[in-house]
Formats: structure tokens, C-alpha cells, sequence
């Protein structure tokens, strides 16, 4: 199964807050703000790193270098920046979500949930809220912690549908717990968002994939046969799928097909031994014996099994009496 999805590259909307008249004069002020609308952070960096040289208790500055820092992936020192601008202000919530993207998109979720958690009490606007619970479910989501990735999840996405990402991480995070109606409802709305997105598609195909287990479990081999054979044309080197194609078309007594399924699973993965046991199986139900003797005995060479000896030893004893 699938591990996880990313948010690699959050965005952060920088507010410069008040600035000082005379900071506001200096040419380093003007020219760095001009950098930063134009998107050359390199440049605004070289810009306010002399601003705070000079005024190091600016807070404005200070932010503006981590967010910087941020859109140049230099984590490290973003984080420094906005934990200077934290500590000249610390109820700015600009300053709280762009830490935990420092963290988050340095792969320390831990850090990042407990920044979002400091500065969620100054997150009072929907979109700031959005943005605390989308990130902090994504955050859960990454650590395999899928109750509280739901619960944020669910939170973000009553707060702004639409976003493919979101409802495709909730959908996964469902899956992964086991939900699979509630799986189901939030993949297919992903796909809906996001019809290219391979990662809807996947774990939709093995909601259908789980389905069919249930089926043979339950005995309703037709069922497993259609479903089964849906999720082979999309995957056909599945070499699991194919198995238990082959073990629905055998319980189904649908023989030529199950051999079928069963041979080229032996290509897939030829190391495993319940594929030659069905064979085996297979060719003593159609009295082919020397075909059965021959795969029940590669079936015990790659797994010493009490009953697959059995079979071996009655096929030996069937074809000696009949020669």
C-alpha cells in the first residue's frame, strides 16, 4: 500500500505589518520590498539580512526573511527567522503557520504540529483556519496517524471544498483505517477534482481489489470473477490479482480460465508456492496426474507443507497403481 502525499511546497501570504518610519526610508527597506513582490528572494535575503543587522528587533524583518527563506527551500534558516520574529512577537499567526511549513516541509512534523497549535488561537479568519487544519491533518497524515489526520482533514475541507489533495489524503487516510464506504465517497470525489491524479484511481482499484476477497470469502464467485477481471485489465503484472482471479474462476468451476490466470501468475512471481498448489490441484481434478504431481512437487520445494507432501505422496501412489 501506498505510503503517503506530500505537501512540498505550501505557500505562506507574508503581511509586513507596521514598519518603522525610518526603516521605511533606507534604500535597503525599498529595494528588498521591491525584490520580494518581484519573487527574487535570493535578493531580498542580501536586502533585509543588512536591515536587521542594523534594527534586529525589527519582527517585520525578521518574517520576511523566513518566508523568504521558505521560497528557496532553506529551511534551516527560515525556521531561525521566524523563531526571531516569534520571539520580538508572538501573537502574529503569519509567523506561526510559516514556522510550521519550515518544519513541515523539512519532514519534522512533530515540530510543525506543535507550532500550528501555538498559533492557532490567532488563526480567526476562515482561510487561516483552513490553513491550520489542512496542514496539521497533512502533518498526521505523513506520521500514519490517520484519526487525527481525519478529524483535521474533515475540518478543512468543510472549510473550503474543492482542494483534490485534501479530500484524496482523507480518502487514503480512511482507507487505511479500515472505512471503506467512507474511503470510497472522498476518492471517488477526488478523482472528480483531479481526473489525472493516479492516486484516487490506485486505492479506488483496491477498494474494487478488497471487494473481490470479500466476495470469494463469501462465496460469491461471479462477483469476484467481474471484479477481478476489471482490475487485471487495469493491472496486469499484479501478480496477487491474478491469484485470486484464478481462485475465483476455479471455485467457479470456470477450469481453462483458472489455468489460465494461474500460468501467467507463474511468470509474475514464480516463487510462490499456493500458485503451484492450485495448479497441482487444478490438473488432479482434470486427471491430468503427471501435470498435478509435477507442480504439487514445486509447490513442497518452496514450502515444506504437511498437506502439500500429502498430495505429492497420493499423486505418486495414483500414477504407480495405474502403470
Amino acid at each position: 500500500m501506498s505510503k503517503t502525499v506530500n505537501f512540498r511546497a505550501l505557500a505562506i501570504l507574508l503581511l509586513a505589518g507596521t514598519i518603522p518610519s525610518l526603516i521605511a526610508q533606507e534604500g535597503d527597506y525599498q529595494k528588498g520590498l521591491s525584490y520580494y513582490k518581484q519573487g527574487q528572494y535570493q535578493k531580498t535575503i542580501e536586502e533585509f539580512e543588512k536591515i536587521i543587522e542594523v534594527h534586529p528587533d525589527y519582527e517585520s524583518g525578521h518574517r520576511i526573511l523566513g518566508d523568504s527563506y521558505l521560497k528557496i527551500k532553506a529551511y534551516d534558516q527560515a525556521i531561525e527567522a521566524f523563531q526571531k520574529a516569534l520571539e520580538l512577537k508572538g501573537d502574529n499567526y503569519v509567523t506561526h503557520y510559516g514556522l510550521a511549513l519550515s518544519f513541515f516541509n523539512e519532514g519534522r512534523y512533530r515540530e510543525a504540529i506543535a507550532a500550528l497549535n501555538q498559533g492557532e488561537d490567532y488563526a480567526r479568519s476562515p482561510r487561516d483556519q483552513y490553513q491550520i487544519y489542512r496542514t496539521r491533518g497533512s502533518a498526521y497524515y505523513n506520521m500514519n496517524d490517520f484519526e487525527r489526520a481525519i478529524s483535521d482533514l474533515q475540518q478543512a475541507v468543510s472549510i473550503q471544498r474543492g482542494n483534490a489533495s485534501d479530500v484524496l489524503q482523507l480518502g487514503i487516510a480512511y482507507y487505511r483505517l479500515g472505512n471503506y464506504l467512507e474511503a470510497e465517497k472522498y476518492l471517488q470525489q477526488a478523482r472528480v477534482l483531479d481526473p489525472q491524479a493516479s492516486g484516487a484511481k490506485r486505492y479506488l482499484s483496491r477498494l474494487q481489489f478488497q471487494g473481490a476477497i470479500e466476495a470469494i470469502e463469501a462465496k460469491n464467485y461471479p462477483q469476484a470473477v467481474a471484479l477481478l477481471d476489471e482490475y487485471v485489465k487495469e493491472y496486469p503484472e499484479d501478480g496477487e490479482g491474478r491469484f485470486n482471479l484464478g481462485l475465483a474462476q476455479l471455485f467457479a468451476q470456470n477450469l481453462d480460465a483458472a489455468e489460465r490466470e494461474f500460468l501467467k501468475c507463474v511468470e509474475l512471481i514464480p516463487r510462490n508456492w499456493e500458485v503451484y498448489d492450485r495448479l497441482g490441484y487444478l490438473y488432479e481434478s482434470t486427471k491430468q496426474y503427471d501435470k498435478a504431481l509435477q507442480n504439487y512437487r514445486t509447490a513442497h520445494d518452496l514450502h515444506q507443507d504437511p498437506q502439500v507432501q500429502k498430495s505429492v505422496d497420493r499423486l505418486q501412489e495414483r500414477i504407480r497403481r495405474s502403470q
